[in-house]
Order: C-alpha cells, then structure tokens, then sequence
C-alpha cells in the first residue's frame, strides 16, 4: 500500500503542510528576511558597504540568539549608538541590531570603540577599521623566589582594538631555567575589579592586575602613543626597567659550558625583550647596543693537543667565535678511546683556565680574548694546557689582517710527540689507467673517487679550443707533411683529443688519431699536464710522442682565449 501525501494550497483553508526535507515551499504574501551583505573583501582588505540608510523588516529572536553566551559575546553592533569597548565585547544579541531605527541621512552607520573618533561619515565597525592593530606596553612583574632574591621579568602586554583582547608574552632567553613565552593567551582578560580590562587600566607609571599577578607598566611603542594623543588621552613619559638580577659566577655550570646562557656573571636579559616588540624605550639614556648573530661564521679555529700522561696526546679543536667571545673545545676521536666529543661547551673562558670562580655579581673578571691566543704557546682550559700548533685559512688572514701578525708567526708548528715520523714518496705511475686513480689506491686500501670542482665544471662546461695543426720537426716525409689534424682542448677537465679529417685519394684513412684522453696530458719530461694557456697559434704540442704545430684557429676559440 503506497500512502501519499496530500498538499493543499496554502492560500485554503487548509495549512498542514509537513515541514520535512523536500517540503520546502515559498508562501506567497510572506516577506522575505534576509539580511543585505555588506562585509566584502578587495584589494587586500575588509571594508563596509552598502549600508541602507532604512530599517529592515523585523526578524524573529530565537532562544539560542537570546540565551547563547557565545553569540553574546560576538555581538557587532552596526548602528550609530554611543556604546563603550566592553559593551562591545559583551554586546547581548537579544536586542537585533538590524532591527534598529534607520540613522539620519549623513551620520556614521558605526561608532567606534565607543567614543574613539574613527572619522566624521565613517561607515565602518571598529572590529573592520581595528583589524589587526593593537596597544603594545612594556611593563615588568616580580617573581618571588625562595631563597630571597625576587627576579623581575619583563614582558609586553597588548590590547587589541578591535574586541578588547589582552596577551602577554615574555621574551624566551636561553638556558634561563625558567618557563618563558606566552604568559597569557588572548581572550578578554578581567581586572582586579571584575570587569574586563579597558585602555583606561593601562598607565605607564601604574600598575595593572591580571588574575592576580601585578604587572607594572612602564613604557610603550610610538604607535601607542600616537594613537592615545589623537584620542585626546593623556600618556605618562617611559620610565625605566630595574635593575635585573646576575646569577651566581660561573662554578661548576662555567665548567660544563653553561656561563654564557644565564650563568656566569651574565645578566639574564642580555637583550631587552620589550625591544623586540615594540622598540627601544624613549627613557633610556644609553643607546642599546647593536644586536648580533650568535650562529655567524666568523670563527676563529685552532688545532691543539694535550699531553696525556695515561693516554698519551689528545688533539683538540678550539673555536673562539667573534660574535659574542665565547669558546668551545672540541675532542677529535681516536681509536680505542671512549667519544667525549666535547671538552668545553661553548662558554665564556676566563684569562688563564683556572677554576676563577669569584663571589657573585663580580664584574672586574677578564675573559680569553683572541690576542691572548699564540701559534705554540698554551691556552689554559679550566686546569688543562692545550699547546696551539696550527689554525685554518681564515684565523691566520684574521691575526695578519686585524692584529698585525706576520705569516712567520702564524705558520703552523709541528707536534713532537717522541714519535717516529714515517715519509712516504709516491710511487711512479706505471701507464696502466689514470695516475689519479693509481695514487689514490697507494694512499687507501678502499679508494674513493675524487670530489668534483663544481664551480670550475660549471664556468668551463662545453667550452672548447680547436686548432687546425699539422705534424712539426726536420725530416718529415711525404705524405706525413701534408696531412692535417683538429686538435681539441676541453677546458672542463683539462683532456685532449686529435682528429684527422679524411682525404680522399691520399692513401691515408681518416677520423680519430688520437681519441679523447680519460686524464689531463703531462708535458714531455714533466709532472705537470697541459693547460690552456699552452695551446695558441704557433705553439707546439707533443701528444703520444707526436709533435703538432698548432697552425690557426676559428672565432669562438679566439674569444674563449681572450676571456681566460
């Protein structure tokens, strides 16, 4: 039995109409209510438009739109009513804005954060004008410790403008020990009254509780305080961030590599954090110094060793980084000695390696410094001698260039360690393969290939030198002083090859004389091969006991020629 549903017509008498999927019908006479689009998005921004300067028709309250916090809190208004920040925040939706009376012809459709003036006519919700902008101000709150010695941190404390937000953050430092970042998450934070936080709660100079911590305002950006000047509000002058605290001397953490991070005589804010948000603060009589980059590569590198009386020398690596003149010691490994790769974590090193620990807070202490560091002479490491003996390219250019060294003084000096010192002479290649290949098997049991020049394969790929040649010397005999040959220098990897155009009749067979060799060509009686500045126009070659007069060229080869 198939059961139907009957429609009526709805302008009958008769109105059950089931309100299922599919039911959808439109009622003629019934007013639609839908709300006009007036948030767009163009040209890389939100703006307003289209605002009616008329109401709309009524539209029904349901429970959920009067009874929902949610959509309580995102209340927006969009008429020209006189209301502060936190009726915004806390705007109820019981009372439609869209149902409003329609404002004059010529007012403004919004009224931004209450009573901030956005602009006379100025059609846009301070949510859309406000996107994205906020009041940033500096201020500080005392951590109690338990030993006695409070430690102010500092932080940044924003309130966004286009809800009335507040977030606080605190500038990470490393190996503080403390727990740093994001303090409080944004959200519409609650005063020490029970009302949420309003710009009027922010006062450099006052102090601010949040949750029941006290952060004391002390300064602000420029645009905070730009924008307060223009709202008519008045702002106190910057003043000062106290004094933060120094941790004990280096102790045993110095020793480990922990000096530089927190310990060790240094402050812990190093670099003012509130600078990083929101700028230097206009009170500061100093300026703040210049920051620098803690992984920059210019490090000076020193081979050293250690005299171990159980086992023997011990070679190191010392890196002093110019950036923050800090050192760090590296162990190279041995066979048959446990890995301890480091010796020294990167650390600030006091002048002479003793355990110069110092009572706390103690500033007159001299740290290693690149001219205490001599080629041969030790370095002292926390009660070790480490003898210096050789350093890289750049920290011998480094101590001639900016210290006036000499390269005598700088020049390496060899390690006796009482051994026996053993030298080695190549052998002479035997002709079978590449030589490259044969000494690479004389220095390793497993060879390996040798590493590319990228840099020369690319600037010399497919460049080649042709020369038109013919054989050279007293006696030649026909047909050999009639023949002809292509001689071919491939700049890329320095090879050679000889190519004999056929001619017909001559009794001769043309093509390869001599194909293109796996290895550079050595010159007669010599270690060192061909290279291009020896092939030009009447110079003389010698290949496979061959002698080539090189007799002209084209035009591309004279021009690779001339940009060697």
């Amino acid at each position: 039995v198939t059961k139907t549903t009957r429609l009526t017509c709805p302008m009958g008498n008769d109105e059950n109409i089931p309100l299922l999927p599919g039911y959808s019908l439109t009622l003629p006479g019934t007013q639609a209510r839908k709300l006009p689009q007036t948030l767009n998005y163009a040209g890389g921004g939100i703006f307003v438009t289209g605002l009616p300067d008329q109401s709309h028709p009524a539209r029904p309250i349901t429970a959920r739109m009067a009874g929902d916090e949610k959509l309580a809190t995102q209340g927006r208004p969009l008429t020209d009513k006189k209301t502060t920040l936190a009726d915004h925040v806390k705007g109820s939706v019981a009372v439609d804005p869209q149902n409003g009376p329609a404002p004059p012809p010529g007012a403004p459709a919004v009224a931004a954060l209450g009573d901030m003036k956005l602009g006379e006519g100025s059609a846009t919700p301070a949510w859309v004008a406000y996107d994205g902008q906020s009041l940033s101000y500096g201020a500080y709150f005392v951590d109690k410790a338990l030993d006695g010695r409070d430690r102010p941190r500092k932080c940044v404390i924003r309130f966004h403008l286009e809800d009335g937000t507040v977030d606080v953050h605190e500038h990470k430092a490393d190996n503080s020990g403390i727990v740093q970042g994001r303090i409080l998450k944004r959200h519409a934070a609650v005063g020490a009254s029970g009302e949420p936080l309003a710009i009027a709660d922010f006062q450099i100079g006052s102090t601010v509780a949040i949750y029941g911590r006290e952060y004391n305002v002390v300064c602000c950006d420029a645009y905070t305080r730009e924008f307060l000047r223009k709202e008519g509000i008045t702002i106190a002058a910057d003043v000062p961030f106290p004094d933060t605290l120094v941790d004990e001397g280096p102790g045993v953490l110095g020793t480990i590599g922990m000096g530089v991070r927190g310990v060790g005589g240094k402050r812990v804010f190093e670099t003012d954090p509130v600078e990083v948000v929101i700028g230097s603060s206009s009170a500061s009589s100093t300026p703040a110094e210049p920051a620098v980059d803690p992984f920059t590569k210019d490090v000076l590198s020193f081979k050293c060793s250690w005299n171990d009386s159980v086992q023997g020398i011990v070679h190191y690596t010392l890196n002093y980084f110019l950036s923050d003149g800090t050192v760090e010691v590296l162990e190279e490994e041995a066979p048959g000695r446990d890995p301890f790769p480091k010796m020294l974590a990167r650390s600030k090193l006091p002048a002479g390696g003793a355990f110069d620990v110092g009572p706390p807070g103690e500033k007159t202490r001299t740290f290693l410094k690149p001219a205490d560091i001599v080629m041969g002479q030790p370095v002292g490491v926390y009660g070790r001698n480490l003898t210096v003996h050789d350093c890289d390219d750049f920290t011998c250019a480094y101590y001639v260039k900016t210290l006036g060294r000499t390269i005598l003084e700088m020049a390496p000096k060899p390690l006796d360690d009482g051994s026996v010192k053993h030298h080695y002479v190549d052998p002479p290649h035997n002709g079978f393969g590449s030589e490259t290949d044969s000494l690479r098997n004389c220095h390793s049991l497993v060879p390996k290939r040798e590493p590319p020049n990228l840099r020369h394969f690319e600037k010399n790929f497919g460049k080649e030198l042709r020369f038109n040649a013919a054989f050279a010397g007293p006696g030649l005999v026909p047909p050999n002083d009639e023949r002809r040959f292509i001689v071919t220098f491939y700049l890329v990897d320095g090879t050679i090859s000889v190519y004999e155009p056929p001619v017909s009749n001559s009794g001769i067979i043309g093509g390869k004389f001599l194909e293109r060799t796996l290895e550079p060509v050595k010159k007669p009686g010599a270690r060192a091969p061909y290279v291009a500045r020896d092939f030009y126009v009447g110079a003389t070659v010698t290949l496979n006991s061959h002698r080539f007069e090189l007799l002209n060229t084209d035009e591309s080869t004279e021009s690779i020629i001339r940009s060697l």
